[in-house]
């Protein structure tokens, strides 16, 4: 007569090892969604380094999380942007800013601020100023 309980116990070991490694991805998702955050940054943006241009761009990119960009409106030598950048860890992280400033003849010049910390404040938005 065949033992028939050892060949259940092949059968049944990939069966609940594959179902156990599909719960623990599944756990990891739902972990992971819940301490990312979004950040909105505000604040004011200058371009007074070079003569006669405007603001024409603004990206933060976190080291940690989604990069976003503005376009200020007007053609000040210092405007107002705000970007919202997505998940952000729940802990914070820090980013590069880059301001791209265009003059009345359309020449760009670019520059950069390192090391932004970034982290969703108790309530509002974040303040960052780019001069």
């Amino acid at each position: 007569m065949r033992n028939f309980s050892s060949i259940r116990r092949k059968t049944l070991g990939p069966v609940a090892v594959v179902a156990s490694l599909t719960l623990a991805a599944s756990l990891a998702t739902i972990g992971t969604a819940h301490a990312a955050v979004k950040v909105t940054v505000t604040g004011t943006v200058s371009c007074a380094k070079f003569p006669g241009s405007a603001p024409q761009t603004v990206t933060i990119t976190p080291k940690k999380g989604a990069a976003d960009s503005d376009e200020p409106p007007g053609e000040a030598k210092v405007e107002k942007y705000t970007v919202s950048l997505g998940g952000i860890p729940k802990g914070g992280t820090v980013g590069t800013a880059k301001v791209v400033c265009v003059d009345d003849e359309g020449d760009t010049n670019t520059y950069k601020v390192g090391n932004i910390p970034i982290k969703k404040p108790a309530n509002g938005s974040l303040t960052v100023n780019l001069a």
